[in-house]
């Protein structure tokens, strides 16, 4: 071994160890609580910069116009995407970030199925259940928010109540009870607040925060708040008789175990569960597989049976949307 080769040798020790030290160094003398601290500051200013935006837009397109028919993608905005809350998980979201997102499902979906059944119709009809997916799953999580704020009606009178002790404004103690209210009504009722700060009318941003949650008690609620508003009528006896009437609902819903939530659950479950069961009966033997995709009686049966999937899938969800 000649001198060349030790230095060279020599040097890659030293460079690893120079590497080494720097990492060690720098791993010590940065604050990682810090970088991670600054990070959730910058993505917090960044969310709450873009839903303010947002609700400045609400403000302008609902102010006055609220009881005006709303278009096709402001019922989703506000029934699917508002009602779910999915914007504290994606500040983004909105109705055409949901449908390139279903686009997508549907097109790696088609792909798919195509390549298992080779027939285009029944393929497609498959995927477009896919492509209402993302929609599905919104709606279900906007049943289980509804329920869940149902459930923290009386808490939340309660809060109310306190804060009207100290000032008798309903929109005073809406701004107040925030930080003692957790997701998703900490959203709604931020947003509220925020609607009427920038010039909404109470009784419009009160409209739109019961069509957000979507529960008749809680409309009965906000109803009697919009008539105590336009009627100046007594808070204080308003809200402790609404408390002890909403305790006791309470009760009683629990009493008789009432859920829309877990009934949506047990038929997006049984739904999951038949397509399973089909995909390994048709999997079952090679003669039964090359019935289904390579002759035309197998194509057009298998196309029949997924369009009864198809409606019964869609009649079984609407189903499911009943009132308490």
């Amino acid at each position: 071994m000649d001198i060349m080769d030790i230095l060279i040798k020599l040097n890659g020790v030293l460079i690893m160890a120079v590497t080494s030290y720097i990492a060690w160094f720098i791993a010590n003398t940065i604050n990682t609580e810090y970088i991670k601290e600054s990070v959730k500051r910058g993505y917090k200013r960044i969310n709450d910069s873009y839903n303010d935006r947002r609700l400045q837009r609400q403000v302008k397109r609902y102010t006055k116009t609220i009881s005006v028919k709303m278009s096709f993608v402001d019922k989703i905005e506000l029934i699917l995407i508002d009602k779910s809350n999915i914007r504290k998980y994606i500040p983004f979201m909105n109705f055409y970030v949901l449908v390139l997102f279903s686009s997508i499902l549907f097109v790696i979906s088609y792909m798919l199925v195509y390549k298992f059944l080779r027939f285009s119709v029944s393929s497609f009809i498959l995927s477009s259940i896919a492509f209402f997916a993302p929609f599905i799953l919104l709606e279900i999580m906007g049943v289980y928010n509804s329920e869940y704020t149902r459930r923290k009606l009386g808490y939340f009178i309660s809060i109310l109540r306190q804060w009207i002790d100290v000032k008798e404004d309903i929109i005073y103690a809406f701004e107040k009870s925030v930080p003692a209210l957790v997701e998703p009504m900490k959203s709604y009722i931020r947003d509220l607040t925020i609607q009427v700060r920038r010039g909404m009318d109470p009784q419009d941003a009160l409209t739109l925060l019961q069509m957000k949650v979507g529960n008749p008690q809680f409309t009965d609620f906000i109803l009697n708040i919009k008539q105590n508003i336009k009627y100046r009528g007594d808070l204080k006896v308003l809200l402790s008789n609404m408390e002890e009437q909403f305790y006791k609902l309470e009760q009683e819903f629990n009493r008789r175990k009432i859920s829309t939530f877990w009934d949506r659950i047990y038929i997006v479950l049984a739904m999951i569960f038949v397509i399973a069961v089909a995909y390994m009966l048709i999997k079952s033997t090679p003669e039964v597989l090359n019935f289904y995709t390579n002759t035309t009686p197998g194509k057009l049966l298998l196309t029949f049976f997924t369009m009864l999937y198809s409606a019964g899938f869609y009649i079984l969800i609407t189903i499911s949307r009943f009132k308490h």
